[in-house]
């Protein structure tokens, strides 16, 4: 019965993923660059600003699991959930970047990071499905005007019909002292 279930968790993120491809796919831009020029990543919102997430550093999108509360921890720790067997940390990213205005709907979702040691989860506002960008033109390396907290985990931006798109970088976050420790201090 229990491999049932874990059998159809992984499904249901598997299927999520397909789901979010699918959406990307529709909203990518009939006949523009060529694979070659193309960057594609998952896009999220945060605080009502825009982000994309390369795909390779993005193992699957979740809803928001059940967790479990950890003492002594940094609030922005929400909690350790049972994903597949496997205890995943579920990380509030508006509270760690000290922005607390997180929206409590059903729109959240989970960012999992699966990352040589790190198997994290990051709590996001809105997953918008995967985004393709043409690299050639659009992408900057300046930093627009971005929060500090979030600025050591961006590299440039996309700007696309008059949207900026953040590209959030978790494999920075996974080597952060800060985010790795999240004892309270």
């Amino acid at each position: 019965n229990s491999y049932r279930q874990v059998k159809h968790m992984a499904a249901r993120g598997f299927i999520e993923l397909l789901r979010l491809a699918e959406r990307g796919r529709q909203r990518a831009r009939a006949g523009r660059d060529g694979a070659a020029g193309r960057w594609s990543g998952v896009a999220f919102v945060l605080n009502g600003a825009y982000y994309v997430a390369p795909l390779g550093e993005i193992a699957e999108v979740l809803k928001v699991p059940e967790y479990t509360s950890v003492p002594g921890v940094q609030q922005w720790l929400r909690g350790l959930a049972n994903v597949r067997g496997r205890l995943l940390p579920v990380t509030d990213l508006s509270m760690f970047i000290g922005q607390d205005q997180r929206r409590p709907d059903a729109r959240r979702k989970v960012l999992v990071i699966d990352q040589n040691d790190l198997f994290s989860g990051l709590m996001v506002d809105e997953v918008l499905g995967i985004q393709h960008f043409s690299k050639l033109g659009y992408y900057q390396t300046q930093r627009d005007s971005v929060p500090a907290g979030i600025a050591p985990y961006l590299q440039g931006h996309f700007e696309r019909e008059g949207q900026v798109w953040h590209v959030f970088l978790p494999s920075r976050l996974a080597t952060d002292n800060r985010y790795l420790n999240a004892a309270a201090k």
